[in-house]
Parts: C-alpha cells; sequence; structure tokens
C-alpha cells in the first residue's frame, strides 16, 4: 500500500510536467497554422504547469531523477524550441538571416542554460537563485510581446523590436545573474512574499486588463534579477 502511494506522488508532478510538454506541442501546430496568438498562449499555459510540477514535486516530498530529467527534456521543447520557432515565424523570418541566426541562438541559449542548471543542481539545499534567466522566463518575454501586440495593437508586432527582445533573452539566460526561484523555499523570503502579493493584484487586474499583465509579470520578474544583480555588485564594491 506504502509502495503503490509513493508511485501515486511521484506521478502527479510528472502529470504536470507531460502537461506541459503536450502544451507545448499544440502549440507548435498552431504556429504552424499561423495562429501565433493562441500558441503564445498555451506557452503560457506551459509556464504555469512547469510553476506547479516543481511546486508539488516538493510539497508531495515526490522529487525523483526520472522527474527531473522528464522536467529538463520538456523545458528544452516547450521554453527553447516552441519560442525560438514562434519568434522566427510570427516576425524575424522578415529579417532574413539575422532572424533565423537570433532564433537559432535562443535555442542554444535555452539548452545551455538547462544544460547549466542541471550540472550545478546537486546541491539543492544551499542554492536559493537560479544563475541566469530561467528558461520558462525567457519563453514569456516572447509569447506576452505577441499576445500584448495583438489585443492592444491588434497586429503581431515590430521585427525588429521582437529580434531585441529574443537576443536581450538570449543573453540573460546564458549570464551569471540571479534569479529567485520562488517555489524552492519552504519559508518565504520578503522577495517571494512580494511575487505572491503582486500575482494577486495581477489576477484582480487581469480581469479588465489581461492582456496586458501577461507583458508586465514577465518584464518585473526579469528586470527585477537584473536590477538586484546590480545593487548586489554596488554593494560589494
Amino acid at each position: 500500500m506504502a509502495a503503490k502511494l509513493e508511485k501515486f506522488k511521484i506521478l502527479i508532478p510528472n502529470l504536470f510536467t507531460a502537461l506541459s510538454l503536450v502544451s507545448g506541442l499544440f502549440a507548435l501546430q498552431f504556429i504552424f497554422e499561423d495562429n501565433f496568438v493562441f500558441s503564445a498562449w498555451l506557452i503560457a499555459v506551459s509556464m504555469l504547469c512547469d510553476g506547479l510540477d516543481g511546486k508539488l514535486a516538493r510539497l508531495l516530498n515526490a522529487q525523483s531523477k526520472f522527474g527531473a530529467t522528464f522536467d529538463t527534456l520538456s523545458d528544452f521543447f516547450a521554453f527553447g524550441i516552441v519560442p525560438g520557432f514562434l519568434a522566427y515565424r510570427s516576425l524575424l523570418h522578415q529579417i532574413h538571416y539575422l532572424g533565423i541566426i537570433i532564433s537559432v541562438f535562443y535555442v542554444f541559449a535555452g539548452g545551455y542554460r538547462l544544460v547549466r542548471f542541471t550540472l550545478k543542481n546537486d546541491d539543492t539545499i544551499k542554492k536559493h537563485t537560479f544563475i541566469g534567466l530561467p528558461i520558462p522566463a525567457a519563453a514569456g518575454m516572447i509569447s506576452s510581446y505577441i499576445v500584448f501586440n495583438f489585443y492592444l495593437l491588434e497586429q503581431t508586432g515590430s521585427a525588429e523590436i521582437l529580434l531585441l527582445i529574443t537576443f536581450i533573452s538570449s543573453l540573460l539566460m546564458i549570464s551569471k545573474i540571479e534569479y529567485l526561484p520562488i517555489e524552492k523555499r519552504k519559508k518565504l523570503s520578503k522577495e517571494a512574499k512580494f511575487f505572491i502579493l503582486l500575482a494577486v493584484f495581477s489576477i484582480i487586474a487581469a480581469l479588465k486588463f489581461w492582456y496586458f499583465v501577461f507583458l508586465i509579470w514577465v518584464l518585473i520578474y526579469v528586470l527585477y534579477g537584473i536590477i538586484r544583480s546590480m545593487v548586489f555588485t554596488f554593494k560589494k564594491r
């Protein structure tokens, strides 16, 4: 009975990892159909599922090597390959070879980010920060830009701006800037409480400005890491 319960506990977080992967697969299909906005929203669904699988694994004490490997593979597809292809197919193809180079660079940067995280993930108790922008947030930068432009400006957006966003998100992933992984701490820090409070206000704001909140949330998280790194560097000096 205990063994069956243990297997069931391990299955729950892996189920959300699978949902993240499936959402990424459907997002890829909608990219081929030129439905870029719905594809961007499906990437957001993958981001939600990815956040839940890690949280549930820790709450249920159901962490496993299989789950960690499955999560890494799912992340590379849903937040690496799919957003890179979304960026190219939606706008970056207009910039020809430069668009191809930046899209491919994004995918490789995402892969590098995940491999570096996996190699440094042995000491999960002491490490409370991510080194480099997490790949789901990088995917959120691309997808939220497309969503924001479609609902506010009624167009897909500017190829040049998306090129810059894709390039910056790629650089941030391979950088050494530290980002807070909210779900990894058993006791919430002040920073984690701030983001939870922000999420509550975001849900309220989303009732009226739902297309705007996605972009704002991603930007706050990305800028938070950069500003935090600058402050720490200044204090050390």
